[in-house]
């Protein structure tokens, strides 16, 4: 599935750093590639196993588990663990689902997510579950705080899936050719002015509207004045770099609004 609603495909490093939510057609597109892979396997053809993965974990998936070294056998168990609870309706009470599978499923699931430790079903609250259920790529935020539970983790992107379409392709187009590293600063950057600081594991408010075209706009101009007042105090270079970033950024946003009306 595309992120994007317009304009030209995204890169790799865009793709990896963002999470969709799973739209109505989600699961059932998954249980159809599904049954193609496993009715393929009976029938003794030998596609190529990374393209057949692909085909049903997603892209985003299975190039996340190229870099950590996960095996397809166990992508393999993951994917048939996901059939499961799409086809029981897991996903309506995952970490009851969850409490369901052998250790070796569990396993699986856990090699998946890059968890360091066993899974405790237990100490996982329903989004942190759930978000194990789902592949790299996709994600539910159930409490709206900006914030993704992935098993005991905490995680973020930016921009928020409830973002505008015209919001998303500002930001996939001013960090088209940007480094990872830098993608990832200037979106905890944005993320952190838009919910706030967590304390005591508590997202403040939204301090700008997270669906509304009008307060990024206001967010990034926000940024740009207080980048003037910290001129004098700010490391050598950052300034131009900032300056630049937040620029291009404010211009693509001026544009997808004149598109808009």
């Amino acid at each position: 599935m595309d992120i994007r609603e317009m304009g030209t495909p995204i890169t790799a490093s865009q793709r990896r750093s963002y999470r969709e939510a799973p739209d109505s057609s989600f699961y059932a597109t998954f249980q159809t590639a599904f049954a193609a892979q496993k009715a393929a396997a009976a029938d003794g053809q030998t596609a190529n196993a990374a393209g057949s993965l692909e085909q049903v974990l997603g892209i985003t998936h299975t190039e996340l588990s190229a870099l950590r070294g996960v095996s397809a056998e166990s992508q393999a168990s993951y994917a048939a663990v996901l059939n499961k609870a799409y086809s029981a309706d897991g996903m309506d009470n995952a970490r009851q689902f969850l409490a369901t599978l052998t250790a070796q499923e569990l396993d699986a699931v856990r090699q998946n997510h890059c968890l360091a430790d066993p899974i405790d079903t237990a100490s996982l609250s329903e989004e942190g579950a759930a978000n194990l259920l789902l592949p790299e790529g996709y994600g539910v935020d159930l409490n709206r705080d900006g914030i993704e539970e992935v098993g005991l983790a905490r995680t973020m992107h930016f921009p928020p899936r409830d973002a505008p379409a015209a919001v998303k392709e500002a930001w996939f187009q001013a960090t088209a050719n940007m480094d990872e590293g830098s993608m990832m600063t200037y979106g905890l950057m944005l993320h952190d002015a838009v919910y706030g600081l967590q304390i005591d594991g508590h997202s403040q408010a939204p301090r700008y509207a997270v669906d509304s075209s009008d307060g990024y706009r206001q967010l990034v101009s926000d940024y740009l004045a207080a980048l003037e007042a910290n001129r004098g105090f700010l490391a050598s270079g950052q300034y131009e770099r900032d300056k630049q970033f937040f620029t291009r950024l404010q211009n693509l946003l001026e544009a997808g609004q004149v598109a808009q009306t």
